[in-house]
Parts: C-alpha cells; structure tokens; sequence
C-alpha cells in the first residue's frame, strides 16, 4: 500500500455482547400458589426460619441447579452462606431485588416488586437457598403501556416527516433512506436495530417508503431517487427514573436539515447494550464533509463483516482521516491528501476491510479532519503518511479534545458498534486481532 492518500488494512474493534436479562419459560399464568408441587418438594421446615420465607415451601431442588420456575413464571435464585445471619431473609431479599432490578431496569421499580413472590425455600447444609418468580402476563402488562406509547409516539415522528417530504416533492409516496442511529455516542446496536424497525413500521403506516442506504454511498446529501435521509440519536434523561430519548432529524436538499420530533421510553422496554460501549460523542460537522461505511441498520458492524469506508467533501479541503479503537487505547492516521486538496463531491474509497476484535471495547471510530488550508490543521498539517497516534493524543481524541480549532467547522466523525450473537449468524466471526504491527508504525509526532 502507498503510504499517502491510502486507508491502512487493518484489524479494527469489535464485539458488542448481548446479554439476556430475563430468564423464563412462556405459557400461563396461574399463580405459584395454585401451581402443582413436584414429588421433590419437601415439607419439613426444622431450622428454615425467617419472616420473608415464613409459609414458603421447602424444596430441596432450589439449591440443586434445577432451577426451573413455574410455567408462566420468571425466576431469580438467591444463595447465601448458612453463617450469615437471617440467612434465609437474607437470601430472599437479593432474589426479590435481582427480579425487580431485571425486570423495571430502573423504572417504575416498586410497581415491579409489588409483582414478585417468594416461591421456593432450601437448604444444602452450606448455603441457603431462595426462588423469586413473577408472572411473566403481569411482566408483559408492565411492559405494554410504554410500548404502545412509543409505537404512538413513532407514528407521529413519521407523520412530521410525511408532511416535511410532501413539501419536498409531488410524488404521493416519498422515499427516504433510514441512516445511522447513534446510541449514546456510537452508532448502531441491538437497540438501535430495535427502533431503526419500529421507525420504518410507523413510516409505512403513513406511506413513506423506505431504502437502505446504498453501497458506496458517502453519506453525503440524499442518494439519487430519495428525497431524504433520517437519522437517529439515542441518550439517557438524567433523573431517578430509567428513561432514553430518541430524536429525529430529516435531511433534505441543500444540506437542509429539520428536526422531525423525539419520543421518550423506559429503558426496560429495550434491548439491552453493553454500557462499556457509551462513549463521549464526537463532532458530527456542518454537513460538509461525510464518511460513510456499509453497515447494518443503524450503523453496527457483526465480528468479522467486511465493509468498504467512503469519504467525500463538498467543497475542496485538505483531509486527515485519524481511526481510534476500544476506549482510546490506541489511534492512527489513516488516510492524508496530498498537498492539493480533495476534490469537491467526488467521493472517494477508503479502502475495504474486515471488521475485527482489536480491543476489549467493541466500538471503532473514525475522525475526519479537515480545512481549506492545510495550516488550519494545526498539528496534524505535518502528517503526510500512515502513522501511530501517542497514546495521550488517541485518548484525548476519544474524548472529543485536542482537535484543531478552525478546523472544526469541517471536523467530523463516524463510528460504529461491533456485534456477535444471532443477529451475525450469517457472518462467519473473526479471532482477536494481532495489533503487533501497529507498533511498528512511525510515531506521527
């Protein structure tokens, strides 16, 4: 590969974890009390005592690992030490907190435990052992009514952006691509993929057809037969309760853009991300410079997907394209003009590559420098060549400091989450990436 104007091929971050939180099995919903009792369950109670176990079955099977609840049920077990003091109490009150905890995520959580029952009670002659249930009907009554408020809520978000296109063009039913949807500071997810579904349901509902964004596509203004494109942004609402917001932005010709409406909703309707992949978010520009790479809804890789990352400016600039993976513990400069600048709206190719593990942090970003003068660089003017970030510097940046000032009118950014699990079934996973010979790399300063 040329040392200038080439991307470098190699191993980028990966592998966002899904982690199931609610154990159970479907079926109904008849209370524990009237569940019938298995031939195991025992009825002596010599030395089980406690006030929150008190009438609780004795079931020798609850410290076995057979851990099955009720049918209709939701489980939590509990196990502490026979040494501890109240034991048994104590043992109960982690079962009934770790129930409640998985099931509200920090909404509406009393409403959730009111829900719980202590269901089985046993010993092994080393630990006590409690079962917590709950009904997974009354879970999913808990669950419903913030779900048909974001549905209601997605719909009328799709109604703004019905009647913003109707003002764009005659044509009765609009098309529009459905972008990147950025989860507290980086791109795609399971919950992104979550919403990016819902948003195109409720579109469909007002006769906006949707595209996926196409290949080789900058990222730059609408593709051709569009009349805009949407993109999302997830964040948490300070306060007690668990509550994200999801706004809406529409861009229209003319890097014309148009906030389209947001909707709040409880995180433990969601699925869940790995909070090791929030990130302090970086610039997104002015709209006139764009990186783009094919990706999966809203914005994720899958361990080991191949891509092809495009880069495209609309007036001619100077670039450097920096690449920092996991939670800063590295960088590089990826990419640098020549000393004539980047010609305006020719987008350019970047270079493919296979999206693998090169930190514990599954998440990859890009940044792009730019200005109409190399001397508005600052520092990274110097940088003519692929090369290593000093790892205070590739922190910094993480953290959206140290980029130059008159600069930042054309600064921006892109990144992504990597993800492994059903959702990449179809791509075959990559081992952990060989990051030797990144240290081989001249120092960029």
């Amino acid at each position: 590969m040329s040392v200038r104007s080439k991307l470098l091929q190699k191993s980028v971050t990966a592998a966002a974890v899904l982690i199931t939180v609610l154990m159970g099995l479907p079926g109904c919903s008849s209370s524990p009390e009237r569940a019938e009792v298995a031939d195991h369950v025992e009825t002596e109670r010599e030395g089980i005592t406690g006030e929150m176990v008190e009438g609780v079955t004795v079931d020798s099977q609850v410290c076995s690992g057979n851990l099955v609840p009720p049918t209709g049920y939701r489980q939590e077990t509990a196990f502490v030490s026979l040494s501890t003091p109240g034991p048994y109490d104590a043992a109960a009150e982690q079962a009934r907190s770790r129930l409640r905890d998985l099931i509200c995520q920090g909404y509406r959580c009393d409403q959730a435990e009111s829900m719980i029952t202590i269901w089985r009670v046993g010993e092994d002659g080393r630990r006590a052992c409690v079962m917590a249930v709950a009904s997974a009907r009354n879970i999913d009554e808990f669950e419903s009514g913030p779900r048909r408020n974001l549905e209601a809520g997605l719909v009328e978000v799709a109604a703004e952006i019905s009647e913003r296109l109707a003002d764009e063009t005659n044509d009765p039913k609009p098309t529009v691509v459905v972008d990147t949807i950025n989860d507290n500071g980086v791109n795609g997810g399971p919950r992104a993929e979550w919403l990016h579904d819902q948003l195109l349901e409720a579109l469909a509902q007002r006769s906006v057809d949707t595209r996926r964004p196409p290949p080789r596509w900058s990222g730059l203004g609408a593709p051709s037969a569009t009349t805009g494109v949407i993109r999302g942004s997830i964040r948490e609402l300070p306060g007690q309760e668990a509550i994200l917001e999801v706004t809406w932005q529409l861009e229209l010709a003319e890097n014309r853009v148009r906030g389209v409406g947001n909707v709040q909703f409880p995180l433990a309707i969601s699925p869940e991300v790995d909070r090791d992949t929030y990130m302090t978010p970086l610039p997104r520009g002015s709209g006139k410079v764009s990186l783009h790479l094919d990706s999966r809804p809203g914005g994720a890789l899958c361990n080991g997907q191949e891509t092809e990352l495009w880069l495209e400016t609309a007036e001619p600039l100077h670039v450097r394209v920096l690449n920092l993976y996991g939670r800063g513990e590295g960088g590089l400069v990826v990419y640098s003009t020549d000393e004539e600048p980047l010609a305006s709206n020719h987008p350019v190719s970047l270079g493919q590559f296979r999206a693998v593990k090169a930190s514990s942090t599954p998440v990859e970003r890009f940044i792009v420098i730019a200005a109409p003068t190399e001397e508005k660089l600052g520092r990274f003017a110097s940088i003519d060549q692929v090369c290593r970030l000093p790892g205070t510097m590739a922190y910094a940046l993480h953290e959206g400091r140290s980029l130059p000032a008159e600069a930042m009118e054309w600064t921006t950014s892109l990144d992504y989450r990597l993800m492994s699990g059903d959702e990449c079934s179809d791509v075959e996973p990559a081992g952990m990436a060989d990051m030797s010979a990144l240290a081989q790399l001249p120092s960029c300063w």
